[in-house]
């Protein structure tokens, strides 16, 4: 028993803390994360959620998926460039808005988990150091996306300023070693992944 609660309680939930609404789709609108990487960067009166306290290795994460229609699926696979795939990632602050991408999982194909929350355990685990940051690196689209929050609570995307409103650029950060600006903020929304980290 002892070994058991020792086991448990080095495991570091990186999620969003306060009530979490389904997903966006498939009502109208039919909200999605759409080729960029995001950071949920507040929800509710907690500011930085995803933002690691202890070093340790990331051993498993999670997205809760909304179950948009045929007929979304195929918009969003035919504009937004290809199926829905998402992959883990860990960011450093550079300066500011400026994030380093320092490790990356795989990348996960998810339209058979639509309307389900998709646990992926990763089989090369990802280190994190004390101030990262743990992100959601989207590809393509992915309907992990929940509307209707109050304002306190936003994420970030790698998208410059400016551009913020253009979703069919191509924003993603997912080359490790690669630096991008966090200038996009977008309020009242929770993007619903999650991250277990292993403290050592």
């Amino acid at each position: 028993m002892g070994l058991a609660l020792a086991a448990l309680a080095a495991a570091v939930q990186l999620t969003n803390p306060g009530a979490v609404s389904p997903p966006s789709c498939p009502a109208t609108p039919c909200a999605v994360v759409s080729r960029t990487t995001a950071i949920q960067v507040k929800d509710g009166s907690v500011a930085g959620p995803f933002v690691v306290k202890s070093a340790g290795r990331l051993t498993s994460w999670s997205v809760t998926l909304g179950a948009p229609t045929p007929a979304q699926v195929h918009y969003f696979d035919t504009h937004e460039g290809g199926t829905a795939q998402a992959a883990l990632g860990v960011l450093r602050d550079v300066n500011g808005l400026n994030y380093e991408l320092v490790a990356e999982s795989a990348v996960v194909h998810f339209q058979p988990w639509f309307g389900k929350t998709a646990t992926i355990n990763l089989r090369h685990r990802l280190a994190v150091a004390p101030g990262d940051t743990v992100a959601l690196i989207v590809p393509t689209w992915l309907p992990a996306l929940a509307l209707n929050y109050p304002s306190t609570t936003s994420w970030r995307a790698s998208r410059m300023r400016g551009g913020c409103s253009d979703v069919r650029v191509q924003t993603v950060q997912d080359l490790v070693g690669s630096q991008a600006l966090y200038g996009c903020l977008y309020e009242t929304a929770q993007v619903t992944y999650a991250a277990t980290e292993a403290i050592p």
